[in-house]
């Protein structure tokens, strides 16, 4: 190569390189709390009790207030304001309460202490939020689907590029050239993200979404709206505006939106939702 020439980078031997290094451990992972691990064994313990959960949350004084902040959020906001991890949980409901868990643990997640992949790092959760607030509008016009189901979906369906992210910190070739980490993070996030979250032990469903969501010639199995369906329409709309690719995607046109409903999409689409986000983002500390 002359010395004018750009260096290019192999996309594929990265990819390998990043496959190896998650499964020998050798990779600094994002990992979920370990009080949301706790918190979900005794979930997921047929002999526990609403009271047996509330004890392990109040142990952790920033989980407790983030789910109290979570009952009283738009999802849930009843008559009177709930101030107790116990009262915040039996209005949120014990068969809720799991996705509440995880969707409370993600910001910790999207957090890194790299300095060079810190603006990337927060501006990955604000566009995941802004698509989590946006799948809870949307799912609410399908009763076979659920609201905190769809808020986790649009949460995680971009955690793959995280070890992305990570990786890319060894790698100056990434962190100068933009488009370089772009085209990196198109080709892998999807890939890693399903392995990531088969990993923690995720429902098949919000694997799928991480696996399949920017996949626009998508075909399900099913006529019936999926959660993919919801994320990749939220996912849409979030980038409207901008320029991204998904800011070209025409809505006539693109699978999903045809399923979920183009006069809905352009119904919400058109709706101003900045209040809506703010209280996601503070719920979701």
């Amino acid at each position: 190569m002359s010395s004018g020439e750009t260096p290019t980078f192999d996309i594929k031997a990265f990819a390998n390189i990043l496959v190896a290094d998650i499964e020998n451990n050798r990779i600094r992972l994002p990992t979920l709390p370990a009080i949301s691990l706790e918190a979900l064994l005794v979930v997921n313990d047929a002999g526990s009790s609403m009271a047996d959960v509330a004890k392990i949350i109040s142990k952790d004084t920033s989980m407790a207030a983030r789910l109290v902040r979570y009952a009283n959020s738009p999802l849930y906001r009843g008559v009177s304001t709930v101030s107790s991890v116990k009262a915040a949980i039996t209005r949120i409901g014990f068969d809720a309460v799991k996705n509440a868990i995880l969707s409370l643990a993600m910001r910790d997640v999207f957090t890194t202490s790299f300095r060079s992949i810190q603006d990337r790092m927060e501006a990955l959760w604000k566009h995941s939020v802004d698509v989590a607030t946006k799948a809870t509008q949307l799912v609410a016009h399908f009763p076979h689907l659920n609201q905190d189901e769809a808020m986790l979906a649009g949460l995680i369906h971009d955690v793959g590029t995280i070890p992305v992210l990570i990786k890319a910190t060894e790698y100056p070739i990434l962190l100068e050239k933009e488009t370089n980490l772009d085209r990196v993070i198109d080709k892998l996030h999807m890939p890693v993200g399903k392995f990531l979250l088969s990993r923690w032990n995720f429902d098949p469903q919000l694997v799928e979404v991480a696996a399949t969501h920017d996949k626009l010639d998508r075909v399900p199995k099913s006529d019936e709206v999926d959660y993919v369906d919801i994320i990749q329409v939220a996912n849409i709309l979030s980038h409207q505006g901008s320029e991204s690719r998904w800011a070209d995607v025409d809505i006539r046109k693109n699978l999903a939106c045809k399923r979920v409903g183009i006069e809905l999409i352009m119904r919400l689409g058109d709706m101003a939702d900045e209040d809506s986000e703010s209280e996601f983002s503070v719920m979701l500390g």
